[in-house]
């Protein structure tokens, strides 16, 4: 049997039926800290530093399971969640990186070493994407929502004589669940 004919107009057309082609670089990145958390920085101020962003990904723990111990059949058990990754652009008056440390202090305080409750520690975090014909972000493609999320990881920044390249840093962000909106 010979294989149909490819006309890239055939292709464009399916493509245009589907929306067109998402681009990376048309986000958003909402962050809603705790209500409890002290700190002269409101997110609103650091949230158009986000340089990039992953969408959560979500894997099945598994485990073999045999029966009569003739063959092995592999199982899901559990779900399991990785932390998502900020990137930030870095400023001269260090406002994102002061805000994740204020929340990382709010968890846990450098004085007292005490934690805090963990409802007195989460927050939101809402990833939108956005089409190439949008002039405003106002009607996201497809959102992402963090529940009941918490800065685990602020990650280091490396300084040096020999590099003139713009401060960044990441944020890994640790959450319960996330939902998806289209």
């Amino acid at each position: 049997m010979a294989a149909p004919d490819f006309a890239i107009t055939d292709f464009m057309s399916k493509l245009d039926a589907l929306g067109s082609y998402a681009k990376r670089n048309r986000f958003t990145v909402e962050i809603i800290p705790p209500v409890s958390l002290v700190t002269d920085v409101p997110a609103s101020q650091i949230e158009f530093l986000v340089k990039g962003v992953s969408f959560p990904s979500r894997s099945f723990g598994s485990t073999t399971y045999r029966r009569g111990g003739k063959f092995g059949l592999e199982v899901p058990y559990e779900v399991t969640e990785e932390n998502v990754t900020i990137t930030f652009l870095g400023t001269n008056d260090w406002k994102a990186r002061k805000f994740w440390y204020d929340w990382h202090e709010h968890i846990q305080s450098n004085s007292s070493y005490n934690m805090q409750y963990y409802k007195k520690y989460i927050g939101t975090v809402t990833i939108s994407v956005y089409n190439e014909e949008s002039q405003e972000a106002t009607s996201p493609t497809h959102k992402v929502t963090l529940h009941e999320c918490w800065p685990k990881t602020i990650g280091a920044i490396e300084l040096g004589w020999e590099s003139t390249e713009l401060v960044d840093f990441t944020i890994d962000i640790g959450y319960s669940w996330w939902t998806q909106e289209n």
